[in-house]
């Protein structure tokens, strides 16, 4: 007689660690897909016994950090067990000296931080979702990021070690403790945005920094988008070197202005720049921004302290803390010579559909991010009413062939199922998808892991 798959699981983690009723799984659900079972394993043993049952019964896994981004790509095929990693959450090793830390990719981003803090380091990640409890693991999956990429990258810079638990259920490790050791394949950054479809990562090794002595931010707004550009290149074309160098666009702004009492004039286009690093080198370099502002006829305000922190938090949390729920979010990456052509393009063709869009950009590296929502609200879970979800995925049709003639990429990171059966979420991947497909072969042969969401 055949051993039931699930219940070999549950005795895997054990009784104390699962979740099986209806009413407790629909909380981790996939996109209205609701999975059979949750489970919580500690150790990366665990994990290994689920994947090698899974493998064995074709069990469709989806891996599970802090459901922060568990939005992220396409309705799953099926989701059959849920892993989630919320019990491998220690902090292995900190190595003060050599600027290195090693955690179980369960640990969440904000309890890291804090205890790098204590040595006055950090991680030079500031993705989404921080307080809602974003993971190490669910960061390195998606490769999500924030205004910081700008000076310090995205996760496959910071990433320099990395274990993972295959879908057969055996344990790899790649990279090491030491910031320079590529020798061949690098096998950490092959799992950076891989949407947990290679592996279940439950192991991540870091380079730091130090945290910078100073922080200020020049907040400038201009009327209009040429001017503002023109600020941009003049600054990235200078000898400051920002951290963050942010573009958001008057309905933004306006918000975050309003929920931060910030003396701002309205419907103009803001920029902001934050300078970290030495008192003296922070004071230069903002007074040269500031000079530079002056000359394009910006009008901006110097920020510092606490609340310089809450814009840049906001920013950071942009679209999931200003826009109301009944709204898509997309992601753009072009050429920064493109950013105010498609800033343009999006609020005229949100405006014409009887939209409104947020937008923020990272003005220095080309990354958008758009906030799509309807004038009035409803209910998307009920039905939304037919021609404004029609509007919204026409939009983001037009969007995408903007961006794609402009030779870069625009993915739905957030959207309701209706409009993600609608709109595909990934696009066209060009060339890289047969590559891609190959890996997948290669690495999870039965699609169990994550099966539809992403190749």
């Amino acid at each position: 007689m055949m051993k039931d798959p699930l219940e070999e699981i549950i005795n895997i983690v054990g009784k104390d660690h699962i979740l099986s009723l209806p009413t407790q799984l629909e909380h981790y659900s996939v996109d209205g897909k609701k999975p059979n079972l949750t489970v919580f394993p500690k150790t990366t043993e665990e994990i290994s016994e689920i994947m090698k049952v899974a493998s064995t019964a074709h069990l469709a896994i989806t891996p599970r950090g802090g459901g922060t981004k568990i939005g992220f790509g396409r309705v799953p095929d099926k989701v059959d067990v849920i892993v989630c990693t919320a019990r491998l959450n220690r902090i292995l090793e900190h190595e003060a000296s050599d600027l290195i830390a090693t955690v179980e990719c369960g640990v969440s981003l904000k309890k890291f931080q804090a205890e790098l803090q204590e040595k006055n380091q950090f991680l030079a990640i500031d993705p989404p979702h921080v307080e809602l409890g974003a993971t190490v693991g669910g960061i390195i999956a998606t490769n999500d990021s924030g205004p910081k990429r700008l000076k310090f990258g995205t996760m496959r810079e910071s990433l320099i070690g990395i274990k993972v638990v295959r879908p057969d259920g055996s344990i790899v490790k790649g990279g090491a403790k030491v910031v320079k050791n590529v020798a061949g394949y690098d096998l950490p950054k092959l799992y950076v945005g891989s949407l947990g479809t290679l592996g279940i990562i439950v192991e991540g090794t870091f380079r730091l920094y130090p945290i910078p002595e100073a922080s200020k931010t020049y907040l400038a707004t201009f009327p209009n988008l040429e001017i503002f550009q023109e600020t941009v290149l003049s600054i990235l074309n200078s000898s400051i070197v920002p951290t963050c160098l942010e573009v958001l666009n008057p309905n933004l702004i306006g918000a975050i202005s309003n929920k931060l009492n910030l003396d701002l004039k309205k419907q103009k286009y803001a920029l902001a720049v934050r300078i970290e690093s030495l008192e003296k080198a922070v004071s230069d370099q903002i007074s040269k921004v500031k000079q530079i502002s002056d000359e394009k006829n910006g009008e901006g305000l110097l920020l510092e302290g606490d609340i310089e922190e809450s814009l840049w938090q906001e920013i950071r949390e942009f679209p999931w803390r200003i826009s109301c729920d009944n709204r898509t979010v997309c992601k753009a990456s072009i050429l920064i010579t493109d950013v105010p052509g498609v800033f343009q393009a999006a609020e005229e063709l949100c405006k014409k559909s009887g939209l409104k869009t947020y937008i923020s950009g990272r003005a220095g590296n080309g990354v958008l991010i758009f906030a799509i929502e309807v004038e009035r609200p409803f209910d998307y879970a009920q039905g939304s009413p037919q021609e404004e979800m029609l509007a919204v995925v026409d939009v983001i049709k037009s969007l995408r062939a903007l961006v794609s003639s402009l030779k870069g990429t625009l993915v739905i990171q957030d959207a309701p199922i209706s409009i993600k059966s609608q709109v595909d979420a990934w696009g066209d991947l060009g060339t890289s998808h047969k590559v891609m497909e190959k890996l997948k072969n290669l690495f999870d042969p039965y699609h169990i892991l994550n099966p539809g969401r992403f190749i």
